[in-house]
């Protein structure tokens, strides 16, 4: 059974409405604006609707600008499931805030501030940052050494998004552990007063008490010279340590 939502139909899909989040708002905001080739307000907010698919938190974001039905104009975010023919739902929370305010700010010249609670959000919204998006870090972090090691979390959060190798299964597994063992250390070397050179010196401690081999033997069982070729050479110190133990177990085997 199709669904029509926000000026558009689908089929085998539920929705459930979620909070739009500054980079939902400013990824269909670039949609519209490319789909104007202008700035023109007048042009931007006659544009009927339009979405912006976010691959990386499974979500959809809708613009619909006031219809002929008297439907008023909003940004609407949902999260998006697969399901069976028939089973189409749309779960709607009338509680979030669907105003187009943002849209007016961003065509005025102003970007949306985030200011992140934590690193692990700050990391998050870093990664979506766009001519439209300005993040500050965490209070705690707000200082010369927390800005020079969250600009290497953010580097090697970089990196692992960039290779499908830690998309899923033990790739994620380890991109997950590493980071969070990371930010870990850049918590003590903050707290004990250290330097960014501390840091990057206890990385490879790190990286030398995570479990390695999963990670290896699947860069291994990929057996594609396209993915070393697409990795390497990387400004993330854990990518390269993976990698370099695939290596060291296919000099074991030959």
């Amino acid at each position: 059974m199709a669904i029509h939502l926000h000026g558009f139909t689908s089929n085998g899909k539920r929705y459930i409405q979620v909070e739009s989040q500054p980079h939902h708002i400013t990824g269909v905001f670039r949609k519209i604006v490319c789909f104007c080739k202008s700035r023109c307000e007048s042009k931007v907010m006659n544009t009927e609707s339009a979405y912006f698919e976010c691959e990386e938190d499974g979500t959809i974001t809708f613009y619909q600008s006031l219809s002929t039905d008297g439907e008023k104009s909003g940004i609407w975010t949902y999260l998006v499931y697969e399901c069976g023919e028939t089973e189409e739902k749309v779960f709607q929370d009338k509680s979030i805030d669907i105003s187009i305010n943002y849209l007016y700010k961003l065509l005025a010249g102003q970007k949306i501030v985030q200011n992140a609670i934590g690193i692990h959000e700050y990391l998050k919204y870093k990664f979506y940052e766009n001519e439209y998006l300005d993040v500050y870090l965490p209070a705690d972090w707000d200082n010369l050494t927390g800005r020079a090691i969250a600009n290497l979390l953010l580097e090697e959060v970089k990196a692992f998004n960039s290779s499908s190798l830690f998309a899923k299964d033990d790739g994620k597994k380890y991109m997950k552990t590493v980071i969070n063992n990371f930010i870990k250390l850049g918590r003590k070397v903050l707290e004990k007063g250290g330097t960014i050179k501390d840091f990057e010196l206890h990385q490879y401690d790190v990286l030398q008490n995570i479990r390695i081999s999963e990670i290896a033997n699947l860069i291994i069982e990929y057996n594609d010279y396209r993915l070393w070729q697409a990795a390497l050479p990387s400004k993330s110190k854990a990518v390269e340590y993976a990698f370099s133990a695939a290596l060291d177990l296919i000099c074991q085997m030959t």
